[in-house]
């Protein structure tokens, strides 16, 4: 009788703490959020102004109601305690804890319903509160003892004591297996399966955006997850590229003058959302100018400073331009920028140091994307505005892929199985574009667009919704 007695008096007590001292340990954190657009926030729709109007009622009334309830229970087992064994009904302590487990759930349980039923807010809100809030603790420990010392177990504890019934160590042996199995079968087939794919097996999630990269949904077409920044000096992203592994990115962060530059890989998890890795490299001086990573994992860029233009890797640099730089293979990298002959490609050997050249197209128009294929084809982008896409073997032309005829090409990347493009284009026709020699004006409609290109096929499917141009990686 004793225990049930302190551990509804705990109950109440841990309710009145949570009532009316954890507000005074509360930090405040003022939010300014400015924006060139408008920032309207979602207004919450009839289920979600219901929940939090009663959680509003029930919150401040949870100690009350606890001790009313542990009022009942305690004189129900006086009550109990004076009947004959033979004549006392089984379980007469189970009611008043099941209303006492409701009474301590309910203030939590509606705000977690006000979250579920509250529209998402827009990417801009989403940045904005994210950047100025603390980021919650999480720590395995610091929420088992939040656990612990909430009205709720207090609550358990008291039922069972009521009744008399405390678990034996196989109950507690088998509830932790139990627990054990159902995180595994959450999480284990994410683990095993990797990041969720379109119908088509490529990446269900792209990275795109500039400046700010946010993580979309390719399916839905709703962006999910900005990317974190490193530091609040390293905040700017100039280039993300996909890692070997799924989900894995290597990513470029600048300085806000983007005099200096530092590499770090990212990991996405399989909800969409972004973290920071290891760093890569000290801060470099200069303003990068192409990022790459090989078949292999050997990480690649370029930089520029003070007019002079450096190729890198992770273990040295070259004095030849690294612009738009790709790998050819793990020990050869193209470098559309360096100047060689005529129908070719200019090739740094990052083994000895070596510029080659390969086979190319005659039209140099090396300034537009060139991306490597599997089987030692290439994905070019073409004209001026950008409309075009064509795989090339060496210098045979072996397919158009894609031909547009307004608007221009502003961005790509391609999927991890080589087939499949991610294509940013933008539908405006911007002053220059107007010319007869330009080509036709804006399209009209959508003023942006996102194509996912099959380049064995030709066919293309649209992305839901007016999206960023800029893609970054796939």
């Amino acid at each position: 009788m004793r225990a049930v007695k302190v551990f509804w008096a705990s109950a109440v007590a841990l309710s009145l703490w949570e009532l009316l001292a954890e507000p005074l340990f509360t930090e405040i954190v003022r939010i300014m959020c400015v924006s060139g657009g408008p920032l309207e926030f979602p207004q919450p729709n009839s289920a979600a102004r219901a929940a939090g109007v009663l959680g509003a009622v029930v919150t401040p009334l949870q100690p009350l109601l606890l001790a009313l309830i542990g009022i009942w229970a305690i004189r129900s087992l006086h009550r109990a305690a004076a009947v004959p064994p033979a004549g006392r009904a089984r379980g007469v302590s189970l009611l008043p804890a099941t209303l006492g487990m409701v009474a301590a759930l309910l203030p939590t349980a509606l705000s977690v319903a006000v979250d579920l039923l509250m529209a998402e807010p827009s990417l801009m809100w989403r940045e904005c509160l994210e950047d100025q809030l603390p980021a919650p603790s999480f720590a395995v420990p610091r929420q088992i003892l939040a656990w612990l010392l909430s009205p709720a177990a207090m609550v358990l504890l008291a039922g069972l004591a009521g009744a008399g019934r405390w678990p034996r160590p196989a109950d507690l042996r088998d509830t932790g297996l139990a627990v054990a199995a159902v995180v595994l079968a959450a999480f284990l087939p994410g683990v095993l399966l990797g990041p969720p794919a379109n119908a088509d097996g490529t990446p269900r999630y792209a990275l795109v955006g500039g400046y700010r990269p946010y993580v979309l949904d390719l399916e839905s077409g709703k962006p999910v997850r900005l990317l974190p920044k490193a530091s609040r000096v390293y905040a700017q992203y100039e280039f993300v590229v996909r890692d070997t592994e799924p989900g894995r990115y290597v990513a470029a962060l600048t300085s806000p003058t983007q005099r200096y530059f530092r590499l770090y890989r990212l990991s996405m998890g399989l909800d969409g959302r972004v973290t920071m890795g290891e760093r890569l490299t000290p801060t470099i001086k200069g303003t990068i100018s192409g990022l790459a990573v090989s078949p292999e994992g050997r990480v690649a860029y370029g930089r520029l400073l003070d007019g002079r233009r450096f190729t890198g890797t992770l273990d040295r640099e070259w004095p030849v331009s690294g612009y738009g730089l790709q790998w050819l293979d793990d020990e050869t990298l193209a470098l559309p920028e360096h100047g060689v002959a005529a129908n070719a490609l200019a090739t740094l050997d990052v083994g000895t140091g070596t510029i080659g050249q390969v086979a190319a197209p005659p039209e140099h128009e090396f300034t537009r994307p060139v991306l490597p294929l599997p089987g030692g084809r290439m994905l070019r982008a073409l004209g001026w505005p950008t409309r075009t896409l064509v795989v090339h073997e060496g210098t045979r032309l072996v397919k158009k892929v894609l031909a547009l005829d307004c608007g221009h090409i502003e961005r790509l990347a391609l999927a991890p199985d080589g087939r499949h493009a991610l294509v940013g284009v933008d539908r405006q026709a911007d002053e220059m574009e107007r010319t007869p020699l330009a080509g036709l004006p804006a399209c009209g409609g959508a003023r942006t667009r996102l194509l996912r290109v099959d380049l064995e096929t030709g066919d293309s499917q649209v992305v839901p919704g007016p999206q960023d141009t800029w893609v970054q990686a796939w």
